[in-house]
């Protein structure tokens, strides 16, 4: 858990630098207006000091809502949006997968979990990595395909960023992943190594396999 628990402590950080520029905005717009802390207070239901506290960068917590309208009484519009980077707290199922994938892994690989993406800054991880002479494989574990095109092009920009000479993506074999990849395999095929066997007898040998792969287990 060290890996998420540091992607956390960054979202913190990130936290008080972004709340120190929405501050600074909210301060020169209140200023453009000409108004007083209290008239936007007095817009807002919230006291002077309160809108002191947030031009400061002093507020450690607010409301999305409360602070869509304090951006609204100064002229602003809050816009939101959320980026995968991966990580995220890792479940007992997932841990079980990654856990049954590895022991059908041969000893010859040096192995490493939640490694993470050599990008200053960038919070995403792989869930495995596996290492020998002149390979660097990148393994994925899904318990759940949900979107199959977007969880594959996920997986593929952090095997890309992570520099893996192979990708391979464990997928728990429930009845609804094997459906999900049954109707995604024409897409699949050529690009990708479906067959479980092969794949993982090549990694049981200590060899990596031929092309990238989707394995269920």
């Amino acid at each position: 858990m060290a890996t998420r628990t540091r992607a956390v402590d960054e979202a913190r950080r990130a936290w008080h630098r972004l709340r120190v520029a929405i501050g600074g905005d909210l301060r020169t717009h209140r200023h453009v207006l000409g108004a007083s802390q209290t008239d936007v207070g007095d817009a807002v239901g919230l006291s002077a000091s309160e809108i002191s506290r947030r031009e400061h960068g002093n507020a450690p917590s607010m409301s999305v809502l409360s602070l869509s309208e304090h951006a609204a009484a100064v002229g602003l519009r809050l816009n939101i949006g959320l980026f995968p980077v991966g990580g995220g707290v890792r479940d007992a199922a997932q841990l079980k997968y990654v856990h049954r994938f590895l022991a059908r892994v041969s000893d010859r690989f040096m192995r490493e979990l939640e490694a993470t993406i050599p990008i200053a800054g960038d919070l995403r991880a792989v869930d495995v990595v596996l290492r020998s002479a002149g390979c660097l494989i990148a393994v994925e574990v899904i318990t759940r395909l949900a979107d199959v095109q977007a969880q594959v092009r996920a997986a593929q920009l952090k095997a890309r960023d992570i520099g893996a000479t192979r990708l391979i993506l464990v997928v728990a074999g429930t009845h609804a992943n094997r459906r999900a990849l049954d109707e995604a395999r024409r897409a699949l095929t050529g690009a990708w190594d479906l067959d479980t066997r092969r794949v993982m007898a090549a990694l049981a040998a200590g060899r990596q396999p031929d092309h990238d792969a989707i394995i269920l287990i």
